[in-house]
């Protein structure tokens, strides 16, 4: 039985995997030195163009990139960074803006993954009135966000954008699974990236690389850059390997997410036909729940079974994503297969 991955948002290679995968796309790959030059200058290349931007920036970790993205973003400290409460940069980044580069995040937080135009103004205004001067340097946008199901920013994003740019404050997109959002919200990559001074795009949540991030902006955003990277102990001596995986399986993308969309949603269909109904967001993407009180070992026990790889419930949820390990199977199957382990782990 072919495994599908539920789990993550893609296939993760094994170690054999990547070493054979990264054999076949390095024969004719020339060697970055400290992260310039060679395959890297060349994938830096290739996402700026992809991304309609002018420039683009490889960072050996996504941590690293958005703290050097927005130190030069917001003009440096003291200037506070506004972003979601439930925000990968709020929740899992311990802090890093405030502790290293002086940056006050403020969570704002609204229906799903969004905030309102009108949250956004309030918290201008308020930090004008601050007895000591302070400023809005950022705003940092989500989207689509992790730890709310995988739902986008939503409808009130035009608003939160018209606003920034009226006030003249620089916008940050945390794309780091943006690429999904492309697929579900029928956008490319370049349209939803324009209004955004800075684009972060994660290089292993599905371009199979096995480390970091490439940020894309304007060309002023990153002079110096690689000082500024070494500084803060950021510069690998090659960072080659992962500048030619994710080279390599970008331009795949937008078809691959597109058909895993297609299975993900005729799967969807079958499983409402067989009388499942799974939690699934208008304004979600790759990402269905069922309510869930089964233990992560009984889940575990059917996995092997029936060829399903799952995340552990969380908070009474089953969260399932949608990924390219999806295509190729008939939807009807997997609804099958789906439904055969709640049955058995009496799920729902």
């Amino acid at each position: 039985m072919i495994p599908i991955n539920m789990a993550d948002d893609s296939h993760v290679p094994t170690p054999p995997e990547m070493a054979a995968l990264l054999a076949e796309l390095s024969t004719e790959a020339e060697a970055d030195y400290y992260g310039q030059g060679g395959a890297v200058a060349a994938f830096e290349e290739q996402v700026a163009e992809f991304l309609g931007k002018e420039r683009a920036v490889m960072f050996p970790t996504g941590t690293l990139g958005n703290q050097l993205t927005l130190q030069r973003l917001s003009g440096g400290s003291p200037a506070r960074i506004v972003v979601h409460r439930q925000s990968h940069l709020f929740n899992d980044a311990g802090d890093n803006l405030s502790q290293l580069s002086g940056l006050t995040m403020v969570p704002l937080e609204g229906r799903g993954a969004g905030y309102s135009a009108a949250q956004l103004k309030a918290e201008i205004e308020r930090t004008r009135s601050a007895r000591v001067a302070s400023r809005i340097g950022a705003v940092a946008v989500e989207t689509p966000s992790r730890r709310v199901s995988g739902r986008r920013f939503g409808s009130e994003l035009p608003g939160v954008i018209e606003v920034a740019k009226a006030e003249g404050i620089p916008l940050f997109l945390d794309g780091a699974r943006m690429l999904i959002e492309c697929a579900w919200a029928d956008v490319t990559p370049r349209e939803m990236a324009a209004p955004f001074d800075a684009v972060y795009l994660s290089l292993y949540k599905y371009l199979k690389a096995p480390f970091g991030c490439v940020i894309a902006g304007p060309g002023e955003l990153f002079e110096g850059i690689h000082h500024h990277r070494r500084r803060f102990g950021g510069s690998l001596y090659q960072m080659w390997p992962a500048a030619v995986i994710a080279s390599n399986a970008l331009p795949r993308q937008a078809e691959t997410w597109r058909e895993a969309r297609r299975v993900g949603e005729a799967c969807i269909l079958a499983l409402k036909e067989r009388d499942r109904i799974p939690n699934v967001y208008p304004d979600g993407t790759n990402v269905l729940t069922f309510n869930c009180m089964a233990s992560p070992e009984k889940l575990n026990a059917l996995e092997e079974k029936f060829g399903l790889k799952f995340l552990p419930p969380s908070s009474g949820q089953l969260s399932l994503k949608i990924n390219e390990t999806w295509i190729g199977h008939d939807p009807n199957q997997i609804a099958d297969r789906l439904i055969a382990v709640l049955d058995e782990a009496q799920i729902c």
